[in-house]
Formats: C-alpha cells, sequence, structure tokens
C-alpha cells in the first residue's frame, strides 16, 4: 500500500512501555517490558523517523519501517533503555481501526466508538448513510452536515486519497454506517431479527436510479426484486426470511443498477436446528 498520511494525535499505552511526545518533532520511546526478541514496535507512525538513538548515551540503534509501523532493535545486554526518535516533521499517527475502502470505493462501519478513521485509495466526493435510531449529524474531517431524514444519505463530502481522516457519528444506537463515492447505487444486507435479514438499496447519486436486485439465500433459494424512481439519497428496503444448513455463511446481493453498481458482503451463522 501506498505511504498514508495519518493525523494528528498521541500513541496509546504499548506492551513495551510507552511512546511520548516530548516536542511534536521528538519522540520517547520509554522501555519498561523489554521484548524477548529485543525489537520494540511502534504501530502507526506516519511521519518518516530522521535517526533512533539511545537518549542517555547517544548511541544510534539500528531501525526499519514495516509498513506504518517502526522497529527498534534495543541493545541485547543492559538496562532497558530511553529511545530518542527525531522525526522528518510533526508527528502524525495512523489509528488503530482506520479502515481502507473497498475495490468499490465503499467503506462499510460497524462501529464501537462515535469516531472512525477512512483512508481512500483515490480522491472522491462521498456520501453517508448511517443506520441508526435517530437523525444523525456526521463530522468528517472538519466538514459537519445533519441529516434532514434519518433514512437519507448525508452529503456530498470530499475525500482526498492516501489522508487518515475522521468520521465522526452523533446519533443514538448507531447499528451501521455506509460511505461510498457519489453516484454509487449500493445493496447492502441488515440483521432485523430472529430469522430474518433485510436487503437494503441506497442511491448515494445525483439522479434517480432504477434496477434489479437479488440474493440466493443459504437454502438454496433466491428472491429477486426491481425498483424504479429510487430518488437520489434515498433507500429502498426488503425483508427476507433467512433458511439454510447451520453454520458460517457469506451473502452478497446480486446489483444490476447501472455502471456504479456496488454490494457490500455479510457473514450470517446459522444455528444447528433440533
Amino acid at each position: 500500500m501506498a505511504l498514508i498520511q495519518g493525523i494528528p494525535g498521541e500513541f496509546g499505552p504499548q506492551p513495551w512501555g510507552e511512546a511520548i511526545l516530548r516536542t511534536s518533532e521528538l519522540l520517547l520511546l520509554r522501555i519498561t517490558r523489554r521484548p524477548a526478541d529485543h525489537e520494540v514496535r511502534l504501530p502507526g507512525l506516519a511521519t518518516t523517523p530522521l535517526h533512533v538513538v539511545e537518549d542517555h548515551t547517544g548511541r544510534a540503534l539500528t531501525w526499519r519501517l514495516d509498513g506504518d509501523d517502526l522497529i527498534v532493535r534495543l541493545p541485547d545486554t543492559g538496562e532497558a533503555p530511553v529511545v530518542r526518535v527525531a522525526l522528518e516533521g510533526k508527528l502524525r499517527i495512523v489509528p488503530p481501526d482506520t479502515v481502507t475502502a473497498n475495490a468499490d470505493g465503499v467503506w462499510d462501519l460497524t462501529p464501537t466508538g462515535t469516531t472512525s478513521y477512512l483512508v481512500a485509495r483515490r480522491s472522491a466526493d462521498v456520501a453517508i448513510r448511517v443506520f441508526a435510531d435517530s437523525r444523525p449529524r456526521v463530522f468528517l474531517a472538519n466538514q459537519s452536515s445533519v441529516a434532514g431524514d434519518a433514512c437519507r444519505t448525508i452529503g456530498p463530502f470530499p475525500m482526498p486519497a492516501g489522508l487518515v481522516v475522521p468520521l465522526r457519528v452523533e446519533a443514538t444506537a448507531i447499528r451501521r454506517i455506509l460511505v461510498a463515492p457519489v453516484g454509487t447505487v449500493l445493496a447492502s444486507i441488515h440483521p432485523t431479527g430472529d430469522g430474518e435479514l433485510s436487503v437494503v438499496v441506497t442511491n448515494f447519486g445525483r439522479a434517480t436510479a432504477h434496477g434489479e436486485a437479488g440474493l440466493k439465500l443459504p437454502d438454496g433459494s433466491g428472491c429477486q426484486w426491481t425498483f424504479e424512481g429510487l430518488e437520489p439519497g434515498a433507500s429502498v428496503a426488503w425483508p427476507v426470511p433467512i433458511l439454510g444448513p447451520s453454520g458460517r455463511h457469506e451473502l452478497r446481493v446480486r446489483l444490476d443498477a447501472g455502471r456504479r453498481s456496488a454490494s457490500s458482503p455479510y457473514t450470517i451463522r446459522l444455528p444447528a436446528t433440533g
């Protein structure tokens, strides 16, 4: 993957100790638990190091980058040192929960908190559909918007390529967030209760959409739907009872809605019967 530019921030606790931001361009790695292999890994460092030395002696230490992780080789003997990491510029990090868009440029998020971090492979204008129990307010980077209707998309927002962008959503009971390039018609699958799912088609475009959607079920049967006059920003949904053998099944809607059709997969686990 190409280099990802991170966001300003600081590191959380590490298995080997802590990373302390002394100045905007200087990190101190305080080692309190020496790893057995004498290598310290600092994940999510987006700023390139200039040099890495032992703090008290100035002795240069061996280091390398593994993706967005900095790996420093500690001396094999002696007390665990404090490591000084000088940076080429201001500290920028890649948060551990950063999500990259899939091949269709779509993010499919089930957030564990109010903020997620997104990375796009290429620049695009995107819209956001939040599945929540209240009208959401969305903050993407330094842009914000509130939904006039909780069942419609919000946007567009410009999304740059290769830049970590925070997405914050204020709403009650957020179940899922879909982010897609403007112009996309997206099919998604959502749990609605025991033994039932909902197939949802959302128009992230600027023009009215029409097409067909189909879903093959785990028991070998299938469902087929057509939709007409789906307005920009709107969604249409169909309930689907789910039957089939026990185990894990990956479902994906077959969607035909023009050149920008996309479909997010969904995995279910059916319990054993009897």
